[in-house]
């Protein structure tokens, strides 16, 4: 069987196995691992899929990308220090103990290689994490941290994977080279990603062309990669940086159709990168679990490194949890320790993990027991873990309320508020007539929910004119939704939906002009 094949064939796994996991209750990335892991066993399935060396810089840009497009600065500054423990800190952590762990019960590996696993298995998947937290509908500013620590600890894990990597190779460790690379990583890394978000985002306002606008988007995250790494750093950060810009501030730079068909795009690429890593992942397991290399006892090195990596995390994020909650002036941080105990449980491996585990050199000593250790955390995390995050959901009774709905009624109220001011603006200056304001007042009564009432007949004659100015209309509703996003007051994905709202009824009037 043809490699290409399979490929099309993970592929139609995710958009067939997708709906029916989630009709049934079961998290689509574990359907998807097992789909990938019976993939691996038909016959004449060939052994490898991908080359190693590609899985990474191919799943992690867009991937990243789409996850910080849905972010928010506002959660990171309002989660800054939770945040910074857990994604360098508790990757730290992490790989200490794991590096000690494997060690001890295997001491024929090297110091640097067993570094270099524990580098491996520190960093959860954020694809894993918030597609879960999403359908469980986990209160957002639970969602805000998951989210946030898979967008920057991939980073920090990055670093100290390709400095023990080298180290085990040469023998050899360099200082100088390893602060340099972190340096460019984490603070040259940020101005690549701002200035490849500030050009996109500029072009993408000169274009009108749907197809070219999201063209574009779609590029922009594999430059600020590729961009970094040509620099000598991990272009994660860049990444992360530049798909914030672009969705944070970028949304007004999109023609109404190229903002729709841009939405829809990611929505779908996304979706069917992040379920084809995860189908990778088992077909992974299956071609490592039969691979004659690994060593009888590989076994026993696997169960200790998952036991560690978990445990590790739990025995972090529970004090860490604790105290944040001492910290919060809120009714919430009474439940502190109830969401705390769903961070630590919610740490599933996943693509990083996966792509690092192979990109290994053939001759990196120890290899067959480091790939089989990590491909078995992330099956363990992923398919464990996983399976069992609703079942702790429930049990502390860690859900969100109807906040989203309710933020989604609130910015659709304000963004009507802010075009009908502004349609006022425009009447009292003469630039509307009386009955052009009055056609797109009761345009807005129609499409706003609570207001609506029929068209009067007169619409059609005064068409063109009303959709001139519906173009200013449009961008006060933007600019009010993004300025409540901004400003952290209503989630992103409620503040995103009225936009796809805007956005629409902006494509539909055009369509009608037509």
């Amino acid at each position: 069987m043809e490699p290409l094949v399979l490929i099309l064939v993970l592929l139609l796994s995710v958009v067939l196995v997708s709906p029916l996991a989630d009709r049934f209750g079961m998290p689509a990335p574990v359907a998807l691992t097992l789909v990938g892991a019976v993939l691996a066993t038909l016959p004449g399935a060939p052994g490898e899929l991908i080359e190693p060396h590609l899985v990474l810089p191919l799943f992690l840009p867009p991937l990243l990308f789409a996850a910080a497009q849905r972010s928010s600065r506002r959660n990171f500054t309002r989660n800054w220090k939770v945040l910074l423990a857990l994604a360098v800190g508790l990757v730290l952590v992490t790989t200490g103990v794991v590096a000690l762990v494997a060690r001890w019960v295997d001491p024929s590996l090297t110091v640097w290689a067993a570094i270099a696993l524990g580098a491996i298995v520190s960093p959860p998947d954020p694809v894993a994490a918030t597609s879960l937290a999403g359908r469980l509908g986990l209160p957002k500013r639970l969602v805000a941290v998951l989210e946030g620590e898979g967008l920057i600890n991939d980073a920090v894990a990055l670093v100290l994977y390709t400095t023990a990597v080298s180290a085990a190779m040469t023998d050899s460790f360099s200082l100088p080279d390893a602060v340099g690379m972190l340096a460019v990583s984490m603070l040259v890394a940020p101005l690549v990603g701002l200035a490849v978000g500030w050009v996109g985002r500029t072009l993408i306002s000169r274009l009108s062309d749907p197809r070219a606008e999201v063209g574009l988007s779609l590029l922009l995250p594999y430059a600020a990669y590729l961009g970094l790494e040509e620099l000598g750093g991990s272009g994660v950060l860049a990444v992360v940086v530049a798909g914030l810009m672009l969705g944070q501030a970028g949304s007004g730079a999109y023609t109404g159709a190229g903002f729709l068909a841009g939405g829809t795009v990611w929505r779908v690429a996304d979706w069917l990168v992040g379920g084809f890593a995860f189908g990778l992942v088992g077909f992974e397991l299956v071609r490592v679990v039969a691979d004659p290399d690994v060593p009888t006892y590989g076994a026993g090195v696997a169960g200790a490194v998952c036991l560690a990596a978990i445990v590790t995390r739990g025995l972090f994020v529970l004090p860490l949890g604790w105290v944040a909650g001492r910290r919060m002036r809120r009714s919430a941080a009474s439940h502190g320790w109830r969401e705390s105990v769903v961070v630590s449980w919610a740490g599933m491996r996943g693509v990083v993990t996966l792509a690092t585990a192979l990109a290994l050199p053939d001759d990196f000593p120890g290899r067959p027991v480091v790939l089989f250790a990590a491909i078995a955390v992330v099956v363990v995390t992923l398919v464990g873990q996983g399976l069992t995050l609703p079942w702790v959901v429930r049990s502390l009774g860690v859900r969100s309320s109807e906040e989203e709905r309710d933020e989604m009624d609130r910015a659709r109220s304000l963004a009507a508020g802010a075009a009908l001011a502004r349609l006022e603006e425009l009447h009292a200056d003469g630039r509307v007539d009386d009955e052009v304001a009055d056609v797109v007042r009761r345009r807005y009564a129609h499409a706003v929910p609570g207001l609506r009432q029929d068209l009067p007949a007169e619409v059609r004659q005064r068409i063109l004119d009303v959709t001139k100015v519906s173009r200013h209309l449009r961008d006060a509703e933007q600019a009010a939704v993004l300025g409540l996003r901004s400003d952290g007051e209503v989630s992103v994905e409620a503040a995103d939906r009225v936009l796809r709202d805007i956005a629409a009824r902006s494509v539909r009037d055009t369509y009608h002009t037509s």
